[in-house]
């Protein structure tokens, strides 16, 4: 299975007040993990400059060990790109 096809991936990320702009999964840059909870993952991604927080909820919590690695293993490349990663597990 690959990433993109976890249900609600790309994540969306969290917005900071009225100009906002979200940026789409091609323009966000992963940039570093911060934390896995359970089958929650938090990382930051990048765009024009702004930091970005992201939240996903995967099926369970090898799941998210997975995605944990693939996004390491993809800091430097955008979010969209993420979702071309095969999951070593359902």
């Amino acid at each position: 299975m690959k990433v993109r096809d976890l249900k609600d991936w790309p994540p969306q990320p969290s917005a900071f007040g009225k100009s906002y702009v979200v940026p789409t999964a091609e323009e966000a840059i992963v940039e570093r993990v911060v934390n896995v909870h359970g089958k929650r993952i938090t990382f930051i991604g990048t765009a024009k400059e702004i930091k970005h927080t992201y939240h996903f909820e995967a099926p369970n919590e090898e799941v998210a060990l997975d995605l944990r690695r693939i996004l390491e293993l993809n800091v430097g490349n955008s979010v969209l790109s993420v979702g071309d990663a095969e999951l070593s597990v359902d």
